[in-house]
């Protein structure tokens, strides 16, 4: 009796384990791919829904923006005014600086072209701002966004013709947003995400052409010009790039995958960056898609998905502690997840993470929200 009383009193003083808490959402199909944190009741999602139908007896998707706000309690859907002349599209990234200073980027599709797709809240609303798109090119895509001030943020992504597709950097001055120039040699790539820590240091990631292959391209802003980060080989890695990027604290780091075998065979790739150089970190080998970074104290945390032998997905995420190591973390428990954004709550050691995870109907995902603290 003495002894069951002591366990009960030693449980009951344990601290609990921490783990993720999936959020509720409404159960319509799509996609979360990225989430930006102002406080403990204040975070923010971004993505798109799909609306599936069959025309000429074939299947038709059509993406629509959306936007999720947790305000403490309750996760709810906030509206994004239909885009004009019928337009479709998705939301990629969400970034903030204050509570009535948000963006949210993407694209947007008509008649064959696709543009740039800028949103901004005001406190009240989301309503579009104009790009600055190259009036001479069919194809823009924005992927990532940074929000710095009032009139100071960042969006990344890629433009395009028949024959090649360029990054492309587009910035904010609190009046307009207008085309950055970017290093030369950069003929075949994107951009990715982008990550700033104040006006004169920002960062950019994605991938460009090299060779034959594809290797990840860095780049950073010193509040002057763009300049391409000299990055370590991954010829030995088979096709490579980050789709991730954070900095704060003085850290800088980027994620994201490499494979000689095709997607099943994508393994995480990571890498410790400086002004002056990086270091690519040594990651678990295993399989596994890194899509978002964020850091906690001295650790860092990255989430993604990886498939199984049937080719099926699952959320997966890699944490580095204190020692420098990499191993698997803790993921949300939803069937089918993919995980594609990833941000902590400031000053706090609360993460939220977003993406997708099965539907009632095979082959349908539906919004994934969730947060670990």
């Amino acid at each position: 009796m003495i002894t069951e009383i002591l366990l009960s009193a030693a449980l009951a003083a344990a601290p609990s384990v921490p783990s993720w808490e999936v959020v509720p959402l409404t159960p319509e199909p799509g996609n979360l791919v990225a989430t930006t944190a102002l406080s403990a009741h204040d975070v923010w999602t971004a993505g798109f829904t799909l609306d599936q139908e069959i025309v000429d007896g074939k299947p038709q998707v059509t993406f629509r923006p959306q936007v999720w706000h947790w305000n403490g309690k309750a996760s709810s859907r906030v509206p994004v005014p239909p885009l004009p002349d019928g337009r479709t599209g998705r939301l990629n990234a969400i970034a903030a600086s204050a509570p009535g200073r948000i963006w949210a980027v993407g694209d947007s599709w008509l008649r064959g072209r696709t543009i740039s797709l800028i949103e901004r809240w005001d406190g009240k609303t989301w309503s579009p701002v104009p790009a600055d798109d190259d009036p001479g090119l069919d194809q823009h895509q924005l992927y990532g966004v940074a929000a710095i001030g009032e009139s100071d943020a960042w969006a990344v992504g890629s433009t395009a013709d028949a024959e090649h597709t360029r990054p492309m950097v587009q910035h904010w001055d609190g009046v307009r947003w207008t085309r950055v120039p970017l290093p030369a040699g950069l003929a075949d790539g994107d951009l990715s995400a982008v990550a700033a820590s104040g006006p004169a240091d920002v960062w950019a990631a994605g991938a460009v052409a090299d060779g034959d292959g594809v290797a990840p391209l860095v780049l950073h802003w010193d509040g002057v010009a763009w300049r391409r980060i000299a990055l370590p080989s991954t010829a030995g890695l088979g096709l490579a790039r980050v789709g991730a990027i954070t900095v704060s604290d003085g850290q800088v780091w980027a994620v994201g995958e490499s494979t000689t075998g095709g997607a099943l065979n994508r393994k995480p790739l990571a890498f410790r960056l400086t002004p002056w150089g990086a270091v690519i970190e040594r990651t678990p080998d295993e399989r596994g898609q890194l899509n978002a970074v964020t850091t906690v104290g001295r650790d860092v945390w990255a989430v993604g998905y990886q498939y199984d032998e049937a080719g099926n997905t699952h959320a997966y995420a890699l944490r580095r502690g204190i020692d420098g190591r990499w191993r698997r973390a803790a993921v949300p428990e939803a069937a089918g997840a993919t995980l594609y954004g990833l941000t902590r709550v400031p000053g706090t050691g609360t993460l939220w993470t977003t993406g997708a995870m099965d539907g009632a109907d095979p082959g349908v995902p539906t919004p994934l929200m969730a947060r670990f603290s």
